[in-house]
């Protein structure tokens, strides 16, 4: 399905296809001095911002100007202007990247003090830091650990190298965002992206009269997402289809995925298929699948390699957040959150991470109050019990403590235990109960709460629907089926950072045995899926929301198709296609993308994501506060 449309390398050349000639450059059809010739005449004809240009004005321009007209791969300019815009600007973005450097760097050297630099026998006897200290206690450090700090620390050079050398990018999309976008860096936490999309194209459509482009005429909010997402929308695809195996070998059906995982995908597939420059590599679509499988062996080994390392440093980094977060927050230890594999099971095409986590954000709610719906009652009894007994201490010690507060810190309970120290262990104790305790006023509708979360993930499996309000016998296990396999998706913070953590042993299994044996399906794939877009490149053809070649007639799409192959499950591309326009109203899609979107708003008048108003609809994954959305941008309803 590998299509040929327009030129096979886009990013080659500037935003408007043009090379920079190394004699005189051209910016967008207008030279240097006609620049100036403009900031001139605004100047003359009284132009507060021409008025106000300075040398350092006129440079900071000329930067801008170089930095929009000079890329060559616009993939990588689109995505530092996004991460630009998440990070908040340039201070943020910079005090941000130190601060993590910071903290890796105290990681290490904290944990090698404590593990080495302080004689644990003499704490008891003395009185001070400086006396239980050992001297010269980093010549202590032999063996692995030596090896571990060694390579760390190169590691960490590296990585505060490329900050430097990133700093000066940095300030140049700054230049770019205040000189030509007009966005000022006090304004970035209120700045909503559609907005930067809006003043792209619009700085585009400004300077297409002097300088026209085949390659890169069109430039709206579609082709940016694309241009973003092109390589994330091939990992969505390939997680819709379940194509990837990611199971350890005789442990059951459960798909591992973690973040170490994930960055293995990432280098074994996308790296593999998209160039430097953003194009497919043609030999990845053309060569068998051993050298995909070659590089998940290799890939295997390293990661085996690097494992002590990897596992040292997510151990101390595990204990060192889980401690501030208990400090911060005794209950966070029974927080949920959404397992990797149910980020990607949940997101969308064309989806950018920050619509996407503002969509899961809201889920959390209703996704909490979902599993609160099944209490296991012998824990409840328990934990009300716990909560009892350690309440009463707390409040004990504390009313002591009120009474005479020398108590607090010079009456030992215990040998060596003061009550501050049985306050904070009760205080912890109690929180963790009574996470434990639901309200008793709930009332059990699971059905209603799971499609309200459903409304934001996006998330109801065939397996899913239709079984919640049956009255067979079997409707008690149905619903804790379903509530079990949500659960997997939703799971507790704990034990997903634990998950992570044992994945660095794990994570060779399933590259050296799990994933070559799914090589073949992952190179049909690519091959199947991927089309060429005039002035956008190659990108994954759902991605490209193609309602005629891959649209489901269940979902509404205007198509005739019946092979499942060319489909995405559960209405994915139909339904990513909805909430693209639903999140840019300004985009105008296709005929075939307009028809479909007239079934839907012809539906939502209906009403017709009921079974009893359209039979054919039964299984739709979209929900009535999808559609009204929509009308109303259109002023449908």
């Amino acid at each position: 399905m590998l299509g040929a449309v327009g030129s096979s390398n886009p990013n080659s050349a500037g935003i408007n296809g043009t090379r920079s000639q190394p004699q005189r450059r051209v910016l967008f059809g207008r030279s240097p001095a006609s620049i100036a010739r403009t900031r001139r005449d605004g100047e003359d004809s009284g132009d507060t911002a021409g008025a106000n240009v300075s040398g350092r004005g006129n440079s900071r321009s000329a930067t801008a100007w170089r930095v929009w007209n000079e890329t060559r791969n616009l993939d990588e300019f689109l995505s530092r202007v996004y991460e630009y815009f998440l990070d908040k600007g340039y201070t943020c973005c910079l005090l941000s990247r130190i601060c993590n450097l910071c903290i890796l760097a105290f990681i290490i050297w904290f944990s090698t003090f404590l593990a080495y630099c302080v004689d644990y026998r003499l704490i008891a006897k003395e009185r001070t830091l400086v006396e239980v200290l050992r001297p010269q206690c980093v010549k202590n450090i032999h063996g692995l650990s030596a090896l571990l700090l060694v390579t760390f620390s190169i590691w960490w050079v590296w990585q505060a190298f490329r900050l430097i050398l990133d700093i000066p990018r940095l300030w140049e999309m700054k230049v770019f965002y205040e000189e030509l976008l007009e966005i000022a860096e006090g304004a970035m936490d209120s700045l909503e992206w559609q907005e930067v999309v809006d003043k792209l194209v619009k700085l585009k459509s400004s300077t297409d009269g002097e300088a026209q482009s085949r390659r890169t005429e069109r430039l709206d909010a579609f082709a940016i997402a694309n241009r973003i997402m092109r390589k994330e929308n091939y990992l969505i695809a390939l997680f819709n289809k379940d194509i990837l195996d990611l199971r350890l070998p005789y442990m059951g059906s459960k798909q591992m995925l973690t973040k170490i995982i994930e960055w293995n995908l990432s280098f074994c597939i996308i790296a593999y298929l998209f160039d430097d420059n953003g194009s497919v590599r043609k030999r990845f679509l053309k060569e068998s699948n051993r050298r995909l499988q070659k590089r998940f062996t290799m890939m295997a080994l390293l990661n085996l390699l690097f494992a002590p390392f990897l596992l040292v440093l997510m151990i101390l980094y595990f204990l060192f957040r889980s401690a501030e977060e208990y400090q911060k927050d005794p209950s966070s230890l029974g927080a949920r959150q959404y397992t990797p594999y149910a980020r990607w099971k949940f997101r969308e095409f064309n989806e950018l991470p920050h619509v996407f986590q503002r969509r899961l954000s809201r889920s959390y709610p209703n996704a909490s109050k979902y599993l609160e719906q099944f209490p296991k009652r012998r824990i409840i009894i328990l934990a009300r019990f716990v909560s009892f007994i350690a309440g009463a201490f707390a409040a004990a010690l504390a009313a002591i403590t009120i009474i005479d507060q020398d108590i607090l810190m010079g009456f030992e309970i215990s040998p060596g235990r003061s009550a501050l120290f049985y306050i904070t262990v009760f205080g912890g104790i109690l929180a963790a109960s009574r996470s434990l305790t639901p309200d008793e006023n709930q009332i059990f509708e699971p059905e209603r709460i799971i499609r309200e979360v459903a409304e934001d993930t996006h998330y109801l499996p065939e397996t899913w629907r239709g079984k919640l309000h049956t009255e067979e016998a079997s409707f008690p296990t149905i619903i804790h089926q379903v509530k079990a396999e949500f659960s997997a998706l939703f799971d507790f913070k704990l034990l997903v950072f634990v998950q992570e953590i044992f994945s660095v042993l794990y994570a060779p299994i399933i590259l050296y045995y799990s994933l070559p044996k799914c090589s073949e399906d992952i190179i049909d794939f690519c091959r199947d899926f991927t089309v060429q877009m005039d002035s956008i490149g190659y990108v994954c053809s759902f991605a490209v929301f193609n309602l005629r070649a891959h649209g489901n007639p269940k979902y509404g799409a205007p198509t005739e198709a019946s092979n499942d192959h060319l489909m995405t499950k559960e209405g994915k591309m139909e339904q990513s296609f909805v909430y693209f326009k639903a999140n840019n109203p300004k985009w105008e899609p296709g005929t075939d993308g307009s028809q479909f979107l007239q079934t839907l708003s012809r539906a939502s008048r209906l009403p017709i994501f009921n079974a009893e108003a359209s039979p054919s609809m039964e299984n739709s994954v979209f929900r009535p506060r999808v559609c009204r959305e929509w009308c109303r941008q259109k002023d449908f309803c």
